[in-house]
């Protein structure tokens, strides 16, 4: 076989190679659709679960139980997907009185327009027994949780905008693009409070619930550890775990810390909900989304605290952990600028000379390469 032939023959095997990469590549994805992927977290003391989330956990992150008990996560082991946590003390809420929050809304109901802003950063969240998927590529389940909270908080007299915009692909480059979408609900709307809403992607059983005689979800709290909002994110997400408490006892599941800001760093009053899980029906999730305005209203209008809301933070970088796949995007490009090298060598010089000088590149160019990436994804059982 002569040099041109061979030439022929090595490109022929070099596009089967790619093209078996992306086949591979897609199955490896469906495949990950169909296995669970989230961490369980144990009680060292115990051994007991604590709690199963989808998102990454760090040491450090911390955990606050339906109990009012609070975690610290002190080890991890990313391989099994395990974590274990510390008791450090039981909270103390805020003491509520709703009959008295209910008459400061009242006499405050025509003091001015109350505002909030939703917006769904992981877009493509949807929920298996009714969307037919647990993800869909393009505008999941997920908004129609937003639709049936704005139409609750409307009812409630609360002017509510709602952001649709679709911030795919689900990794944690969604946070660093739904950034833009808070930045401009934050500036254009000024809410009295930012939600980012969103689903779990744990075992069904984590969120089952009957609240006020319906069949509905739990609701996690997540709020980013790491930002200079924290304090009063934290001090409305225990004021709300407070009110629902006593009004729809089991609706706050939890309250989670994790690494990184979610955008919270954007502004005061700003949270991450969890509505839910893909596993269940949609109509559970908004069946709590529906009774969840009520909360929301009582812990934001119920008193007459200062709002610090409606303003945009001087905003800081990226934490570390906050966008664990930020390199995603990244390195698809370096691999199609990679495939495009190989090929124009192979044209323009001989198999022998192109292996020589493709080998020596890589051997330079990615021996230090050794992080992995993590995509959080609703799972299809």
């Amino acid at each position: 076989m002569n040099k041109k032939k061979m030439n022929k023959v090595t490109i022929l095997i070099l596009l089967i190679i790619v093209f078996l990469s992306f086949a591979f590549s897609s199955y490896a994805e469906k495949q990950a659709e169909l296995q669970p992927d989230y961490y369980t977290v144990y009680d060292a003391k115990t051994n007991k679960v604590l709690f199963r989330t989808a998102m990454e956990v760090y040491k450090g992150d911390r955990y606050l139980s339906g109990d009012n008990k609070l975690y610290e996560v002190f080890k991890v082991d990313k391989n099994e997907n395990i974590a274990y946590a510390k008791y450090l003390r039981t909270e103390k809420l805020p003491d509520v009185n709703i009959e008295e929050i209910s008459q400061a809304m009242a006499v405050a109901e025509n003091t001015g327009e109350k505002r909030v802003a939703i917006y769904s950063t992981h877009s493509d969240e949807s929920y298996l027994p009714s969307d037919g998927a647990a993800s869909i590529n393009g505008h999941g389940g997920i908004y129609k949780v937003d639709a049936v909270l704005q139409k609750a908080l409307e009812a409630k007299g609360v002017t509510v905008k709602v952001d649709r915009t679709l911030y795919l692909p689900h990794d944690a480059m969604a946070y660093s693009r739904s950034r833009t979408g808070a930045v401009k609900l934050l500036k254009d709307f000024k809410p009295d409070l930012l939600l980012d809403v969103h689903r779990d992607a744990v075992p069904f059983k984590e969120y089952i619930r009957k609240i006020a005689g319906k069949n509905a979800t739990g609701v996690r709290i997540v709020l980013g550890r790491n930002n200079p909002n924290l304090k009063a994110n934290q001090q409305l997400a225990y004021r709300i775990k407070a009110i629902a408490d006593k009004t729809y006892p089991n609706m706050i599941k939890d309250v989670f810390f994790g690494q990184g800001d979610f955008n919270q760093d954007l502004t005061p009053n700003s949270l991450l909900l969890e509505f839910g899980t893909y596993s269940h029906t949609r109509e559970r999730a908004e069946v709590s989304a529906s009774l969840i305005a009520d909360i929301l209203t009582k812990a934001l209008y119920g008193s007459d605290e200062q709002k610090q809301v409606g303003t945009v933070t001087k905003t800081q970088k990226p934490l570390p952990g906050q966008n664990k796949a930020a390199g995603t995007g990244i390195w698809v490009l370096i691999g199609v600028v990679v495939v495009s090298a190989v090929a124009f060598m192979f044209l323009s010089t001989g198999g022998r000379e192109m292996y020589h000088k493709f080998s020596k590149a890589t051997r330079k160019e990615f021996a230090s390469y050794l992080g992995k990436f993590r995509r959080k994804k609703g799972d299809e059982p």
